[in-house]
């Protein structure tokens, strides 16, 4: 490559990198800026690890000055209480398609199925379970809360689902009417299998379909 054609490319990535630089900086509302610092401390935790990711680092990721990471976050804890806080708002099933009254036994064992995989394998749910585990010691009630308020109320979600769709044909002595925890038992196999192994991977290749049929044997 020539002289003029070496600065020229030189320049050309000078140029883009200073416009991404400005891309990131510019004013964003404050909700949008809490977002997209989020995200980068949640990838820069899983990278490195809580201990080992500094605030330049979460600032960098997201194309702030470190000054202007502290406008929002005072610490690298409030960062992180912050992330497990979202987590545990993030999704609300009465925002989500509802069934029709009545439904039979499957549709509402796929419904089940299908709203705990979207809110419970979707890869930042992985990441932040995988935060939990590794930080337990340091948010030990923000460890119980996720246990209350992601597993808890997830059965009783479900346990609504089918009292909703199917009072007239399920007895409230079956099993599953006792003990709702059992309708998330095999999607927590998969999440705790992807938390150790890795996103996409299952104990089962058919473990979806397996967890509706489950499902439908209990209903039944």
């Amino acid at each position: 490559m020539d002289t003029a054609n070496f600065i020229s490319t030189k320049m050309d990535s000078s140029q883009n990198k200073s416009s991404t630089r400005q891309a990131h900086r510019r004013r964003l509302p404050p909700e949008e800026r809490v977002a997209q610092i989020l995200d980068a401390a949640l990838e820069q935790f899983s990278q490195h690890g809580f201990n080992a990711t500094r605030m330049d680092d979460i600032a960098r990721a997201c194309g702030l000055s470190k000054g202007g990471l502290y406008v929002h976050f005072g610490s690298k804890d409030a960062v992180f209480e912050a992330l497990l806080e979202r987590a545990l708002t993030r999704t609300n099933w009465d925002e989500l398609p509802q069934l029709a009254q009545g439904a039979s036994a499957r549709a509402v064992a796929t419904w089940i199925v299908d709203r705990l995989h979207a809110a419970l394998l979707e890869p930042q749910s992985i990441a932040i379970l995988r935060l939990l585990i590794s930080e337990r010691q340091r948010v030990p009630t923000r460890l119980e809360q996720w246990r209350e308020g992601v597993l808890r109320m997830r059965a009783q979600q479900v346990t609504a689902r089918i009292h909703d769709d199917l009072a007239a044909s399920i007895s409230p002595d079956s099993v599953l009417a006792r003990h709702p925890w059992l309708a998330l038992s095999p999607v927590m196999h998969t999440v705790l299998w992807q938390a150790l192994f890795g996103e996409g991977t299952a104990p089962d290749d058919d473990a979806r379909q397996a967890h509706i049929d489950l499902l439908c044997a209990l209903l039944e």
